[in-house]
């Protein structure tokens, strides 16, 4: 399922895995992912995350706080919200001319789920997903207008 993720991108979604096998979950969640995300310091989330003052341990205790998200589709491990988020992160990484799905494709496609794990966590923390969308681009030397439009 993940022969085009790039290692990093692998090691962020086996990261998002052991948090929901830690919580307790079903089923990987958003909030799972983004924390996945955020674990690695050479992946520009983390630092973007750091400079808003969240570390992947709040995102970890937030979601932990929240309501048990649905199961995944058909005893899949990742919930429909992840599903998407992988879809999206294919189509940034084709739309940027990348062969491999990295950390910052799934970044940028995270912050276009407006519901979810991920999304209540962002809003707890009053961080605007567009925004953190705009500073993973401009991390990748982009303009904003290069990502997809999910709207």
């Amino acid at each position: 399922m993940f022969e085009d993720f790039s290692p990093k991108a692998r090691a962020a979604v086996k990261s998002a895995e052991e948090l929901a096998q830690r919580l307790e979950d079903k089923s990987v969640a958003t909030g799972h992912l983004i924390y996945g995300l955020t674990l690695d310091p050479s992946v520009c989330l983390h630092h973007i995350f750091k400079d808003l003052n969240v570390d992947p341990e709040m995102f970890a205790g937030y979601v932990e706080s929240l309501p048990r998200e649905p199961e995944g589709m058909s005893g899949m491990p990742f919930n429909r919200h992840v599903h998407t988020v992988f879809e999206r992160a294919r189509e940034t990484a084709k739309k940027l001319g990348d062969k491999h799905v990295q950390p910052e494709h799934i970044g940028v496609a995270i912050m276009s789920v407006k519901s979810g794990s991920c999304y209540e966590t962002l809003k707890e923390f009053a961080i605007d997903p567009d925004y953190v969308r705009i500073l993973i681009m401009e991390a990748l030397g982009l303009e904003t207008e290069d990502a997809p439009d999910w709207s």
